[in-house]
C-alpha cells in the first residue's frame, strides 16, 4: 500500500526544510522541538526514506528530502486552497513578493491568479528586480517571499524549486542567427545569463555584437520576434513563433539554471500559502520547453 502523507507532518517537514533548524521550525508550527522530531520520524517511517542529514548545528535535506519538498508545497497549496473554498476563516493582509526580471514569465501570472482565487482578501505587492537584489531584500525583511536564479545554494532558508535549460532562441525562418557579427538581445551587465552567453560565444570564437539590451526579458523577446537578434532564454520561454538554436546554427550550449525560493524569517501564513502556489506553478511549467520542441 502507498504511504499516507499527513498534512500536519508535511507542514512540519517543510518548516524544517525552510528554516534549516528544528527549533525555528517548532516555533513556526507551534510545537515543541521534541514533538517536531517525532513528526519527522513518523514521516520518514511512512515514506521509508531518510529526509534529513542532521549535524550538531543544523540539518540538511537528503536527495529524497529535496524531492519531497516540491511535492509538499504542491500538496499543502491544494489543501489550503480546498480549505479556503470550504469557508474557513479568511486570511487578510499584504504580501511583499519579489520575482526576477528574467524568469517566471509564464509561471507567475498563473500562480498569482490561483492565489487570488483562494485568498481574495490578501493584497500582493510584486517587486521585479535582479536576483541578487531580491535575495538581499528578503534577508533584510523587505520582502516576505522571493524567488531568484543562480544566486544561492540550496540550504535551510533557500529551497530549489525549479531547474531548466538555458537555450538560444531565434525567430522561426528568421535570418538573425546567420548574421555576423551575431546580433544579440541580452540583459544588462551583471546578469548571469548574459555572462554565460558572452563567455560561451567567446570560447566558441563567434564574433558578436550586443544589438539590444533590456532589463526585462520581454524586451529581448520582442527583438527576437522581430528577427533583429537571437537571445539566451529559458527553454519554456522559447514558444512558437520561436525556435531553439543550437549546434546546427553553430551556437554553444548554455547549460541549465536553477530557481530558488526564500521565505522571510517568521513569514505569516498567507506568505507560506503563496510559497506553495509558487512551487506548484513552477512544477507545472517544468518540461514545457521539451514538449514544445519535441
Amino acid at each position: 500500500m502507498l504511504p499516507s502523507l499527513e498534512i500536519d507532518l508535511l507542514r512540519t517537514f517543510l518548516a524544517i526544510a525552510e528554516s534549516g533548524n528544528f527549533s525555528r521550525a517548532a516555533e513556526r508550527v507551534h510545537r515543541t522541538p521534541s514533538a517536531v522530531s517525532l513528526q519527522v520520524k513518523r514521516l520518514e517511517e511512512a515514506v521509508g526514506r531518510q529526509l534529513f542529514r542532521r549535524t550538531t548545528r543544523d540539518v540538511a535535506l537528503t536527495e529524497e528530502g529535496e524531492t519531497l519538498v516540491g511535492y509538499s508545497r504542491r500538496l499543502l497549496a491544494l489543501h489550503d486552497e480546498a480549505a479556503a473554498r470550504m469557508g474557513l476563516p479568511e486570511v487578510e493582509g499584504r504580501i511583499r513578493f519579489g520575482a526576477p526580471n528574467d524568469s517566471g514569465i509564464y509561471a507567475i501570472p498563473k500562480m498569482l491568479g490561483r492565489f487570488a482565487g483562494t485568498h481574495p482578501h490578501v493584497d500582493v505587492e510584486v517587486r521585479l528586480d535582479a536576483s541578487r537584489n531580491l535575495r538581499s531584500a528578503c534577508d533584510r525583511g523587505d520582502l516576505d517571499l522571493a524567488i531568484y536564479t543562480n544566486s544561492a545554494e540550496a540550504n535551510g532558508r533557500s529551497t530549489r524549486i525549479h531547474e531548466e535549460e538555458l537555450v538560444w532562441i531565434g525567430r522561426k525562418h528568421g535570418i538573425a542567427s546567420e548574421r555576423r557579427p551575431l546580433p544579440l538581445a541580452i540583459a544588462e551587465a551583471g546578469c548571469s545569463w548574459r555572462d554565460r552567453a558572452l563567455d560561451g560565444l567567446a570560447r566558441a570564437g563567434i564574433d558578436y555584437r550586443v544589438a539590444y539590451t533590456s532589463e526585462h526579458c520581454q524586451g529581448q523577446i520582442a527583438a527576437v520576434e522581430a528577427d533583429l537578434a537571437v537571445a539566451p532564454l529559458p527553454l519554456s520561454v522559447a514558444r512558437p513563433p520561436f525556435v531553439r538554436l543550437g549546434s546546427e546554427a553553430g551556437l554553444p550550449e548554455l547549460g541549465r539554471y536553477d530557481v530558488y525560493m526564500r521565505l522571510r524569517e517568521n513569514a505569516g501564513p498567507a506568505a507560506r500559502v503563496l510559497a506553495g502556489h509558487v512551487a506548484a506553478s513552477f512544477a507545472a511549467v517544468a518540461g514545457l520547453g521539451e514538449r514544445l520542441f519535441a
